[in-house]
């Protein structure tokens, strides 16, 4: 069982994280899980992919079945957070959607396969951590519906095959990225 203290420390090491910190992000989350799951995953490589979209229908990551791989689709990280810069309020949006794709796809990677039983968890977590009215929780509720900006619902991106073949992967500085293997 999560202690109330262990909560306000993983709400605490949350607030201290810039919303482009993808590895202290990634880090927390591996402590989130090990603490709720008893579960990781060493190794993991963390990658950044065009993949685009399709008014509001995209992929926003995935963990490929059998890897350490980890890759998020930058098309809509970058709309994300061009859309969400202007104020402090909108970068938590960003690092709101980060955690939430990045906890989701973490626990893909410690073998839970199937997609409903991932989203409740990534549900229970969010909101034992951050409740219902904060912007990881109400991602959890809500979906990615909730703060997605307008340029999805109207634009397309399709990226070229040499921006998918080629992604761009994240440093990790945890102990545990020390470790990669395919």
């Amino acid at each position: 069982m999560v202690t109330n203290s262990e909560i306000l420390e993983f709400q605490e090491e949350y607030n201290s994280l810039g919303p482009e910190d993808f590895s202290g992000i990634f880090n927390s989350i591996i402590r989130i899980v090990r603490r709720f799951l008893d579960k990781s995953r060493p190794g993991i490589l963390l990658g950044l992919v065009e993949l685009g979209y399709d008014r509001g229908n995209f992929v926003g990551g995935f963990h490929r079945l059998g890897t350490n791989e980890i890759y998020l689709n930058k098309s809509a990280l970058r709309v994300m957070r061009e859309e969400n810069s202007d104020s402090e309020e909108k970068k938590e949006l960003y690092k709101a959607y980060l955690f939430h794709l990045l906890l989701h796809e973490y626990i893909h990677s410690i073998n839970v396969v199937d997609e409903r039983e991932t989203r409740q968890l990534t549900k229970n977590i969010s909101l034992a951590i951050f409740g219902k009215r904060h912007p990881v929780g109400k991602l959890a509720i809500f979906g990615l519906g909730a703060f997605f900006p307008y340029t999805f619902r109207q634009e397309r991106y399709s990226p070229v095959r040499e921006e998918i073949l080629n992604p761009d992967f994240i440093l990790l500085r945890h102990p545990d990225s020390e470790f990669t293997y395919i």
